[in-house]
């Protein structure tokens, strides 16, 4: 199972969305779109597709 350390997607507590979290960040964690992890949130693989149209949008504009 994928824990914060080894993985930059998450899906929030409730939420239905993947959520892209920028490498480097911890257990209480923010995602590109500026929403907080907690440690109820469910924690996936770094290559499950991201799925949150704001986390979208950030980082197609960090790869132009």
């Amino acid at each position: 199972m994928p824990t914060p350390a080894n993985s930059n997607r998450v899906r929030l507590h409730g939420g239905r969305n993947t959520h892209n979290v920028p490498p480097g960040q911890n257990a209480a964690a923010f995602t590109t779109c500026g929403q907080i992890t907690c440690p109820e949130d469910h924690w996936l693989p770094a290559d499950e597709p991201v799925t949150c149209p704001a986390c979208k949008r950030a980082l197609a504009k960090e790869n132009r």
